[in-house]
């Protein structure tokens, strides 16, 4: 790790001290993991799956994976593999709905969620794995006694909850304002979303703020970039 610069590049993007030293404590637990687990590859030459195996790692020695893949991120946005960067944020996102609760959505049916409670399905990532096709929702609909309809709205907002920032409030704007699945995301420019949006808010009076136009570029990137299946 060229550690020097990777610590002006943080600097420069006016990071904390106590927050640099956290980020070169966690890429080095990868690069020492790597040397270890991975037979010596290089930080620049990690590929996803080198990422999710020490995710994996991690988990089984008591480690935050989730905490360390914020250093992880910074240091691949520093060398510019934006792949790899992306890669860091879909793990990050991966790991908070693991255990993310489908009753976590706002406006939803709770009684449709508790009824998938009742058969296994309580969060995020468990139904993305068991709802991923129109077929299994109506599987799930049958073994449950929730709406096939209801179970689809969650499916959609669970898929939106793979982006950044798109976990409440926010999901649920995307949602109501047609942006409700990562192809719809991923067919639009971060102005167009911001104009979608805000134009939903002004007619409507939703309770909300409508991302900036930079905050909209994460999601199109990440929505063009993640695979429509979990990692």
């Amino acid at each position: 790790m060229q550690e020097d610069s990777f610590i002006a590049f943080m600097k420069q993007a006016k990071k904390p001290s106590g927050t640099i030293n956290g980020y070169l404590n966690s890429v080095r637990m990868f690069e020492d993991f790597l040397q270890t687990h991975r037979k010596g590859v290089q930080l620049e030459e990690t590929n996803p799956g080198d990422l999710r195996a020490f995710v994996d790692w991690a988990a089984a020695n008591n480690e935050n994976a989730y905490r360390h893949l914020w250093g992880i991120k910074t240091y691949y946005e520093y060398k510019r593999l934006t792949d790899m960067e992306k890669s860091s944020q879909e793990l990050m996102e991966f790991i908070q709905n693991e255990t993310r609760k489908l009753s976590e959505f706002p406006r939803v049916d709770q009684d449709s969620v508790k009824k998938l409670s009742a058969i296994g399905i309580s969060t995020v990532n468990q139904l993305l794995r068991k709802g991923s096709t129109l077929e299994k929702r109506q599987g799930l609909a049958k073994s449950s006694g929730a709406p096939v309809d209801s179970i689809s709205e969650l499916f959609k907002l669970s898929q939106l909850s793979r982006l950044p920032g798109l976990k409440k409030v926010r999901g649920r704007l995307f949602y109501e304002a047609g942006l409700d699945s990562l192809d719809s995301i991923a067919a639009l420019n971060a102005e167009e979303i911001h104009s979608q949006l805000q134009d939903y808010i002004d007619r409507t009076g939703f309770d909300g703020v409508a991302p900036t136009v930079g905050e909209a570029e994460v999601a199109v990137t990440m929505a063009q970039f993640l695979p429509k299946d979990l990692i």
